[in-house]
């Protein structure tokens, strides 16, 4: 048994909150709890059940909050009709019901996906908490281009597989993200370091933890030692990016500048030339047109 919400709250703001009785998708902390936004913990405090993946983890979370009357229901995708049949009773019986994962945003790469999509298709509208993520958080540390992305997630776990996924996504030249484990990474370093192209990386470890690090740098300048020391504890975020250029020579492009400033076009018309000629990123391009532009 457990109190009604409505006992646990008080004045206009908990009246508001039961005239919208609904389900809540509640992103908690990935490692540090000081990450839990405001808005989580109300909704969590106002949950009369609260569905978790491992009822222990889910425990340290509402002791830390010192949330003491709420049911706790353990949930994966294989209880979902079962669950359903719960949730829609106590959704038509004005309950606040949440769904948390053990760590970070519910539904990515866990536990959620069919329960939501048969809440939605039985026309209750569920309602995100968003907060902390693991993806997000590793791509805006990675120093790569991220305007665009891709998740992978869970690799497979043969090596011929793993090449397969890789190569195929790779070549996409978008940065690709991937939940990896210890063994997971050297598979992929065994596979990727001697391929002869430029694949970028960024790999994080322990992210918003008392231990959290990122290496970032090309695959093939990655030494073994250095790499299985890094993994030796901590979960792991891997994001690769290949990216096709040559590598430059300055002193001809240099060169070949000059002799473009000579024909008095622009500098804009010559960062163009010097990109198609030399197969080099657009920025570097330009920056090397203004670096040597005005030298004698």
């Amino acid at each position: 048994s457990w109190k009604p919400a409505s006992s646990r709250t008080s004045g206009f703001e908990s009246l508001a909150l039961r005239l919208d009785m609904s389900f809540y998708i509640v992103s908690t902390p990935i490692g540090n709890l000081e990450d839990l936004s405001e808005r989580s913990i109300r909704i969590l405090r106002e949950s009369d059940i609260i569905l978790c993946e491992k009822k222990v983890r889910a425990l340290k979370l509402i002791s830390y909050l010192r949330i003491k009357n709420v049911k706790l229901v353990p949930y994966h995708d294989s209880k979902s009709e079962k669950i359903f049949n719960l949730i829609h009773k106590e959704l038509n019986n004005s309950k606040n019901i949440s769904l948390i994962s053990d760590a970070g945003t519910p539904l990515i790469s866990d536990p959620g996906n069919k329960l939501v999509k048969k809440l939605i298709e039985n026309n209750f509208d569920p309602i995100v908490i968003p907060g902390p993520s693991s993806i997000i958080s590793s791509l805006v540390i990675s120093g790569l281009d991220i305007g665009k992305f891709i998740f992978y997630g869970f690799l497979p776990k043969s090596k011929n597989k793993i090449e397969k996924e890789l190569l195929k996504y790779l070549d996409l030249q978008i940065p690709v993200l991937f939940f990896v484990s210890k063994n997971d990474m050297k598979k992929v370093y065994n596979i990727l370091k001697d391929y002869p192209k430029n694949i970028f990386y960024s790999l994080s470890k322990e992210i918003t933890k008392k231990n959290e690090k990122t290496l970032r740098g090309k695959i093939n300048d990655l030494s073994e030692k250095k790499l299985f020391n890094f993994i030796e504890k901590g979960e792991l975020i891997l994001i690769l990016n290949l990216k096709y250029f040559q590598e430059v020579d300055e002193k001809i492009i240099r060169e070949e500048i000059k002799l473009h400033k000579m024909e008095k076009i622009s500098k804009k018309d010559v960062a163009y030339k010097i990109r198609e000629k030399f197969q080099i990123k657009k920025n570097l391009s330009y920056e090397l047109t203004i670096k040597y532009w005005d030298e004698n």
